[in-house]
C-alpha cells in the first residue's frame, strides 16, 4: 500500500513539476519518504546498466542511451545528471507503472560514485560502466580510497564489470567480479611525463610501490605497470585505434568513429559507451554509427557568437582538478587570442570557503597562450592569487566578484571568449554578457 501511494504521489508531483523544470529529485525525494523500501519493490524487464565514476559519467551515459534507442531499444534514463537517491528513484518511479513493473528494455543509470552503497543496497544493476576515478570534491568525498570503498558496497558479486583499463585506480575494482576492459591506443596528444598536477596515481595502488608509465593520456590515465608487483594495464576487450584527435576520427575495429569534441577525455567517453552498448548486444558496426551521430548536451558544451566575438562554454565540474585540466587543454587546441571566463563561489552544498583544490588544477599550462583570465564570483580573489602563483602577469588577469558588472570587464578583453565553470555558473556568466 505504502508503495503504491508513493508511486502515485511521486508521478503527479513529477508531472506538476515538469511545468517548472523541479521534476528530477523531488519526486523521488518524496517517494522515498513515503515508501523508504521503494527499490526494492521495483520489478525489472531488461537489464540495468549503472553508469559511474569522477568524470564524465552525464555524457557516457547519456551516449549509451543514445546508442541503445537508435538501434530501437527502449531505454529508462535520468539523462539530466540527478544521480543521488531522489534523481534514481524519480528516474524509476516515472518509467514504472502503478504495479512497480518497469518495461523497457535497458534502464541506464547515471550513479553517484560516493551514493552508490545507498541507491544499490536493495536492488543491484546487471552491469556497471566506471569511466575512471580521480580526487573529487575532497570536502565532500575525501581521497580516492574512501569512493573505492564505498563503490565495493555497492558492487555485488553479480555485477558485470566495464572498466578504463587505462586507469590504474578504477580498473583493479572488484577483483573477484567478471569484468570487460575497453580502451584507447597512444594518440599525439599522449605524452612520456604527466603534464599535470593531479596525480592519483603515483605509486601503485595494489601494493604501493612506484608506479611507471610507458605514457600518459592525461593526469594518470595511461599506459602503466608496477615493477614491483606486476600490476599493469590490462589487455583490453574493446580496443579504440588510429586516434586522430583533431579531426575527432577514430577506429573501432573496421568501424570508423567521429565526433566534433575533439578530445582524448571525450573520446575515452565515447569508447567506454560503445563498449557498455556491445556488452549489452548491440553489434559493433551499429555502435560505432550511432556514437557518431550523438550530440553532447548545450549544457555540457556549446559554442556562440557574444556581440562579434566567437564564444565558447566549456563545463568543468568545482573542485574537480581533472574536468578543469580537460577543460584547460580544449582552450589550449583553440588558435588565436583567447580569454578565459572563470567563476569560482563557495562550496555549493557546505557554504565552504576551502580553495584549496584550486592548487591541483595546472593553470600554468595557460599562461603563455592566453591574453587575459577575468575571476568572477564570491572567490575571484582566491583564483587571481592562484594565478598569479602560476607565473600570470598582472595585466591578464581580470577580477570581478559581482557577475552583474562582468560585461564591461570582458569587453575590455581580446580574443575567444571561453567559459570554464560549472554549469549553472556558466548560464548566468552567459546571461550577463548576452543582454
Amino acid at each position: 500500500m505504502r508503495f503504491a501511494l508513493a508511486l502515485i504521489v511521486g508521478k503527479c508531483i513529477a508531472v506538476l513539476g515538469a511545468f517548472t523544470n523541479r521534476a528530477t529529485n523531488i519526486p523521488g525525494e518524496i517517494a522515498l519518504k513515503i515508501c523508504p523500501d521503494l527499490f526494492k519493490k521495483f520489478k525489472f524487464k531488461g537489464k540495468v546498466l549503472a553508469v559511474t565514476g569522477s568524470n564524465g559519467k552525464t555524457s557516457t551515459s547519456n551516449m549509451v542511451a543514445h546508442i541503445l534507442r537508435q538501434n530501437g531499444k527502449t531505454v529508462a534514463h535520468n539523462a539530466k545528471g540527478s544521480n543521488l537517491l531522489g534523481g534514481i528513484a524519480t528516474t524509476l518511479l516515472t518509467h514504472s507503472s502503478l504495479s512497480g513493473n518497469i518495461p523497457q528494455d535497458y534502464v541506464v543509470l547515471e550513479v553517484d560514485e560516493r551514493f552508490s552503497r545507498l541507491i544499490f543496497k536493495d536492488f543491484s544493476p546487471d552491469y556497471m560502466l566506471v569511466t575512471n576515478l580521480f580526487r573529487d570534491q575532497l570536502t565532500r568525498n575525501g581521497n580516492v580510497d574512501v569512493i573505492i570503498e564505498k563503490l565495493h558496497e555497492a558492487i555485488k558479486p553479480s555485477v558485470k564489470l566495464i572498466l578504463n583499463a587505462s586507469d590504474p585506480i578504477s580498473a583493479m575494482l572488484a577483483p573477484e567480479n567478471e569484468r570487460v576492459y575497453y580502451n584507447i591506443e597512444r594518440t599525439s596528444h599522449s605524452t612520456e611525463k604527466s603534464i599535470n598536477i593531479t596525480h592519483d596515481a603515483k605509486v601503485c595502488p595494489k601494493c604501493y610501490h612506484k608506479m611507471n608509465y610507458e605514457y600518459f593520456h592525461y593526469n594518470h590515465i595511461g599506459q602503466f605497470e608496477c615493477s614491483y608487483c606486476g600490476y599493469k594495464t590490462p589487455e583490453a576487450k574493446y580496443m579504440f585505434t588510429n586516434v586522430d584527435v583533431e579531426n575527432g576520427d577514430f577506429m573501432f575495429g573496421e568501424f570508423k568513429i567521429h565526433t566534433e569534441y575533439k578530445s582524448v577525455f571525450n573520446i575515452f567517453n565515447i569508447a567506454g559507451a560503445v563498449s557498455a552498448c556491445c556488452e549489452l548486444g548491440i553489434k559493433p558496426v551499429d555502435a560505432a554509427q550511432a556514437a557518431s551521430k550523438f550530440k553532447l548536451m548545450k549544457e555540457r558544451y556549446d559554442e556562440m557568437e557574444i556581440g562579434s566575438r566567437k564564444a565558447i562554454m566549456i563545463l568543468s565540474k568545482n573542485q574537480n582538478p581533472v574536468s578543469f585540466d580537460q577543460s584547460i587543454s580544449h582552450v589550449l587546441d583553440i588558435e588565436g587570442d583567447k580569454t578565459v571566463v572563470v567563476y569560482v563561489g563557495n562550496i555549493n552544498h557546505t557554504h565552504n570557503r576551502d580553495t584549496t583544490w584550486l592548487y591541483d588544477i595546472s593553470f600554468e599550462r595557460l599562461r603563455d597562450d592566453v591574453s587575459s583570465v577575468v575571476c568572477i564570483g564570491p572567490r575571484a580573489y582566491d583564483l587571481a592569487v592562484r594565478l598569479s602563483l602560476a607565473g600570470f602577469k598582472s595585466e591578464q588577469i581580470e577580477i570581478e566578484r559581482d557577475i552583474n558588472k562582468i560585461k564591461p570587464v570582458v569587453a575590455k578583453t581580446k580574443g575567444t571568449i571561453c567559459i570554464m565553470t560549472e554549469l549553472y555558473d556558466a548560464k548566468s556568466v552567459l546571461e550577463v554578457l548576452t543582454r
